[in-house]
């Protein structure tokens, strides 16, 4: 039973984890990783609603969610189908986040790992205990959370990088957005995507941190040379430029305490909540 050895040896399945997770076994895993099947069933009523809010958008952007991919690029394919059922299905779920474009590429991904009804329940624990509701909210409160605590990690990893990017305006909220909102999927090749998803699911959001910073890392000598609209250029095309292994193993290399991204919670709050 896997929640039974994770409980009797965590240090084993982390490690286990980071390795990746077998791909046979990755769809149920991420289902064990999430408790997403501990929720209630709800699928077929919430598929079954005749109006479901957002539906014109989900519509619009389903030909646009991996093009290329043999499950999705056929307009009257399975996998569009799929996807169009989870996401519509889900708006009439939860109508206060209802749907965003970055939902489409995470619900993309699981639908290649498990059956629709699984995806529609890993998509509400992903949204819910995962609290990544915030991110598809109006104005974007957990992103906003994310890009202060990065700027603050930036500043403590690499002073001279922050200073450098201060220098030519640039800001997480110029280069990081799909980073956080996709926990990288967008743009970053397949290989990294589901290893950076097997310790997503069973350590959190740390992990997206630790990429961001790793990428940071790695393009460090050739953004320091650069000016504003080069500085974009090179981290748009970062994801897919670094060998998986290469990135997932600086990523962890990378010192990152809770307590650290707690206490930068802390600081954002108070710049937040005026009086606090």
């Amino acid at each position: 039973d896997f929640h039974r050895f994770r409980a009797k040896c965590p240090d084993k399945c982390k490690v286990l984890i980071r390795q990746g997770i077998p791909e046979f076994l990755r769809g149920s895993v991420w289902q064990k990783l999430a408790l997403s099947r501990e929720l209630l069933q709800k699928y077929e009523q919430m598929r079954s609603t005749i109006t479901a809010p957002c539906e014109g958008d989900i519509v619009r952007d389903i030909n646009r969610t991996f093009p290329k991919h043999m499950l999705y690029r056929d307009r009257q394919g399975l996998g569009q189908q799929q996807l169009l059922n989870v996401l519509r299905a889900y708006s009439v779920f939860n109508p206060e986040v209802g749907y965003c474009q970055g939902m489409g590429f995470i619900c993309g991904v699981l639908l290649m790992y498990m059956r629709e009804d699984d995806a529609f329940l890993m998509l509400i624990s992903l949204l819910e205990n995962y609290r990544m509701a915030g991110l598809f909210m109006p104005n974007l409160p957990l992103l906003n959370k994310y890009f202060f605590q990065l700027q603050r990690l930036l500043e403590m990893h690499m002073p001279q990088l922050y200073n450098h990017l201060a220098q030519q305006g640039v800001e997480p909220t110029m280069y990081a957005s799909q980073w956080f909102m996709t926990v990288c999927i967008y743009n970053f090749p397949f290989s990294t995507v589901v290893r950076v998803w097997d310790i997503f699911l069973a350590e959190g959001v740390k992990i997206i941190f630790r990429m961001a910073l790793a990428l940071l890392k790695l393009n460090q000598e050739v953004l320091l040379s650069e000016s504003f609209e080069q500085i974009l250029q090179t981290l748009k095309q970062a994801p897919s430029r670094v060998e998986s292994d290469t990135l997932i193993q600086v990523g962890l290399s990378i010192k990152l305490k809770n307590k650290t991204l707690k206490d930068i919670e802390s600081e954002w709050l108070t710049t937040t909540t005026p009086g606090l």
